[in-house]
């Protein structure tokens, strides 16, 4: 079944992915809003930055890989590692106490497995 909807798969999860390009305009806002508060220093703003950028091109890999099966599974793969990483951080901290943040890291879990089970053929 997620086979057969991959392709809108990837363009809805990619999309909302690519969404954190908000975070690279505007960390302190974005900041604020998903952890409760923001950071104040040069090096903190401009990490934050950094990952919002990443973020968005892996939502931007995914969106791409809805077009080109070739590349498909290594984005996965990629995208999988991510989604993960930053589920078992905010969920394997205290970060899991900020509303908004334990909705989006459940968010991307839910988003890896649906990979995970595409790319085992399930």
């Amino acid at each position: 079944m997620i086979a057969t909807h991959i392709e809108l798969i990837l363009i809805i999860t990619g999309a909302a992915t690519a969404t954190m390009l908000s975070q690279f305009f505007a960390p302190l806002p974005v900041l604020r809003l998903i952890y409760g508060e923001a950071p104040t220093d040069g090096v903190s703003v401009a990490l934050a930055r950094h990952w919002g950028l990443l973020i968005f091109c892996v939502g931007a890999l995914l969106i791409y890989a809805a077009f080109y099966p070739p590349v498909r599974a290594p984005i996965l793969v990629f995208a999988v590692i991510e989604k993960i990483g930053l589920g078992v951080c905010v969920l394997g901290t205290s970060l899991r106490k900020q509303g908004i943040a334990a909705v989006l890291a459940a968010g991307d879990l839910l988003m890896a497995a649906v990979y995970v089970f595409y790319l085992r053929g399930l």
